[in-house]
């Protein structure tokens, strides 16, 4: 079983570089009022994981950013607690390859669109949701720093007790706020 694991990690990590090609991503660095776009991935498999990431995309808009989102939900539907109102694009079972591809048309171009920002909120490293934030060409990648050699993050949080999603939020929001670039 190991072994299968290690032959999955190994084919999402060729196709992400694949799929990149000789693509270079352009690392940047922004003040939150200069940042445009913004893209969230996040696990909407339980309605308060979901509430709590639409709150995070409901901010953003309202500040004027542009936001895509990707949720993945481990069942064969989109749950019925999702809000139609919010422009996500799902991942549901029949969405996932058995190496843990999604496949969708809206993967590939989230993974190109070169985001200012993409804030992982997945802390249990769903491997589409990591082939998803390791493919992509945005700016800077920002995450939960769980020791993990998976995921290819710019900017990492810490200290966030019992992967507690509102306060690694709170905690987010106010580092974002802190930088200032000349």
């Amino acid at each position: 079983m190991e072994l299968i694991i290690k032959l999955k990690k190994y084919l999402r990590k060729r196709k992400t570089k694949s799929i990149r090609g000789n693509k270079v991503r352009n690392l940047k660095l922004r003040e939150l009022s200069n940042v445009k776009t913004v893209g969230i991935v996040f696990d909407a498999s339980s309605e308060e994981l979901y509430k709590r990431s639409a709150h995070l995309v409901r901010h953003f808009s309202s500040m004027k950013k542009e936001v895509k989102s990707i949720a993945i939900t481990n069942t064969d539907e989109i749950p019925a607690y999702a809000d139609n109102t919010l422009s996500f694009n799902y991942i549901v079972k029949k969405d996932v390859n058995w190496y843990g591809f999604p496949k969708n048309k809206y993967i590939v171009d989230f993974v190109n669109q070169e985001f200012d920002i993409l804030i992982n909120l997945d802390f249990d490293q769903d491997p589409s949701l990591s082939f998803i934030v390791n493919s992509s060409m945005a700016n800077l990648k920002i995450g939960l720093n769980n020791d993990s050699e998976e995921l290819e993050l710019d900017f990492m949080l810490e200290g966030i007790k019992n992967n507690d999603l509102s306060i690694f939020m709170k905690e987010l929001l106010k580092y974002l706020e802190m930088i200032k670039t000349k």
